[in-house]
């Protein structure tokens, strides 16, 4: 006989668990637009990633074939992410009042458009497979 007072706290627990995964990391934005099959990896959990779904520093976004996504960050500054791509959200320190932030993100496959927000431009770092763009003017 299955004991029904276990089955309820057990699953709320097993939720919360879930949860907490994701708040491990900071939380650094959110998707503003998807297309199609969109997911986020964060600390090896993978989940599906919609129009509204928060992102997380050391995020893994990636993108199937025929799959977009559009994503907005603390610092007003955004990233387009074509179809068949994989982005690393590397590191991401926003400091509101002073020029103390870094964003880096690594864009490991496929096709991406970044514009930079409200930090200094020499704040952003954007590495690639074949070098490093670094943000200017």
């Amino acid at each position: 006989m299955i004991n029904l007072k276990w089955t309820v706290p057990l699953s709320l627990m097993i939720f919360a668990l879930q949860s907490a995964a994701c708040m491990a990391e900071p939380k650094i934005g959110s998707a503003t637009a998807t297309k199609n099959k969109v997911e986020g990896v964060v600390e090896g959990s993978t989940q599906p990633i919609s129009k509204g779904t928060e992102v997380f520093s050391n995020e893994v976004v990636r993108t199937a074939p025929n799959s977009t996504a559009d994503l907005s960050f603390l610092d007003d500054s955004s990233l387009s992410i074509g179809p068949t791509s994989e982005i690393v959200l590397d590191k991401f320190i926003y400091d509101p009042t002073g020029s103390n932030g870094t964003v880096v993100i690594q864009a490991t496959r496929g096709a991406f458009r970044f514009v930079s927000g409200k930090q200094d431009k020499k704040n952003y770092q954007i590495k690639t497979p074949f070098g490093t763009i670094g943000i200017r003017g």
